[in-house]
């Protein structure tokens, strides 16, 4: 029996949520955890078990025993845990943005995970583990993730998990299941899409359901407090725009489904405004705003007035990061 890789020492699970422990393989499985103990017995590929909520707490240890093999994790807190998924301007680096270096800082309860891409990077893996936020590491973390995760501790004095699911260059139709917008009537010719559809260097991770399937698959069903979803840049003809708020929404709901919250809250970052975008860019930004009448639980944070329009990536993201901050607080 394996143990899913998101489970290892500094990890945070979700406040008010589950403890939600699952991994791969048949046989017997015993979790110990924070005073709860359980056990159960699995006969499928695919093993999951839960045990009680808490609130925000920790460090606690995790015992783990996997047909008589035994697993222990450390330093483990309960706080809040926001999935970052979408494309480059959530995967932009804190060291690629103009973030004042005064608001760089170590905290010890701030954490990251990051999913495997299939866009191979130094910066980071799974294999890295849960990383403690440090001075000497948050260079290549998400400039938006660490800005917004550090406000969010400080502020309430409460740990935070990042959860990295993200990839530059990619299209919305990558992050669902293969074929879901034609089963929803949704069926764009390529010659209508936009540039990530067709361009070469981005072809591996940018089929019908390929980031689905690889990416999010890795995180399913850990639960998080918050998906924070960075993307549209790669959707932006007049074509997809017209369409990108019933996509959205039914990313939306699939993800729902399959993180096991169907009232998960989602934050939507409208992309910025770009003076090389195209005719098609104003309709994804209003799509973006949209998706807040079609889909419950969902706040957009408008980016136009605080970053710059000259950059399809713009380097200021602390005032953006401000914006989100305090939408998760409900300021």
């Amino acid at each position: 029996m394996n143990l899913n890789k998101i489970f290892r020492s500094h990890m945070v699970f979700a406040r008010n949520c589950p403890i939600r422990v699952f991994g791969e393989g048949k046989g017997v499985v015993s979790v110990r955890f924070a005073g709860n103990f359980k056990t159960i017995s699995s006969d499928k590929d695919e093993w999951m078990l839960e045990l009680p909520s808490m609130e925000y707490g920790g460090p606690y240890e995790m015992e783990v025993i996997l047909n008589g093999e035994q697993i222990v994790l450390n330093d483990i807190y309960v706080g809040e845990v926001y999935l970052l998924a979408g494309q480059s301007n959530l995967q932009f680096k804190l060291n690629e943005s103009n973030t004042p270096k005064e608001m760089y800082e170590s905290n010890n309860k701030l954490r990251l995970y990051t999913t495997d891409r299939i866009e191979k990077t130094e910066y980071y893996t799974s294999d890295d583990g849960w990383l403690v936020a440090d001075i000497n590491n948050i260079d290549h973390w998400s400039a938006l993730g660490y800005l917004v995760g550090n406000a969010v501790s400080k502020e309430k004095d409460i740990p935070v998990g990042l959860i990295a699911c993200y990839q530059g260059a990619s299209i919305i139709e990558s992050w669902v299941p293969k074929d879901t917008f034609k089963k929803i009537g949704i069926d764009i010719p390529l010659e209508n899409r936009g540039w990530g559809h067709s361009c070469e260097e981005y072809s591996e991770w940018n089929g019908d359901g390929v980031l689905y399937d690889y990416a999010f698959s890795q995180v399913k069903p850990y639960p998080v407090s918050a998906v924070i979803w960075y993307q549209g840049e790669s959707d932006s003809t007049v074509e997809e725009g017209k369409v990108y708020a019933d996509e959205l929404a039914e990313l939306i709901r699939i993800w729902r489904r399959d993180l096991l919250n169907d009232k998960l809250p989602f934050i939507v970052i409208q992309i910025a405004n770009f003076i090389r975008g195209g005719e098609g860019w104003p309709y994804i930004q209003q799509a973006q705003i949209d998706i807040q009448s079609k889909a419950p639980f969902v706040k957009t944070i408008i980016s136009a007035d605080v970053c710059e329009d000259d950059d399809i990536h713009p380097p200021t993201k602390h005032k953006l990061a401000e914006r989100i901050t305090k939408c998760l607080l409900n300021e």
